[in-house]
């Protein structure tokens, strides 16, 4: 079966089934569900899906679906454990973050 979301169509799939078959497991599935709808869903299980394919970026998978970044991050990390994409998105903190500033004032010749 294919929706249209937006102009993007989106497909059910038993990908898609699975995922949601979790919901009992990842509470953000439940609440992207509750909030914003299955063809949202539908399309953010797609998106998170070329991202893993590195076509999309997180933020890019946000704005399209309309998703705050926080349930964006969450749903995707949460769409990789179920999918077995491997490791969620990489997420930094300033613990892990170089604090050292480049030198922007100097020019390489």
């Amino acid at each position: 079966m294919t929706l249209t979301v937006r102009d993007v169509a989106v497909s059910i799939t038993p990908e898609l089934v699975e995922v949601l078959s979790w919901q009992d497991d990842y509470s953000v599935i439940d609440r992207v569900l509750e909030e914003h709808g299955l063809l949202i869903f539908a399309l953010a299980h797609d998106l998170v899906a070329a991202h893993n394919e590195g076509d999309i970026t997180i933020r890019q998978i946000g704005d399209l679906t309309g998703l705050s970044s926080g349930m964006t991050y969450d749903l995707v990390d949460a769409i990789y454990a179920v999918r077995g994409f491997g490791e969620g998105p990489e997420t930094y903190t300033p613990d892990n973050v170089d604090g050292e500033q480049p030198d922007t004032d100097s020019t390489e010749e």
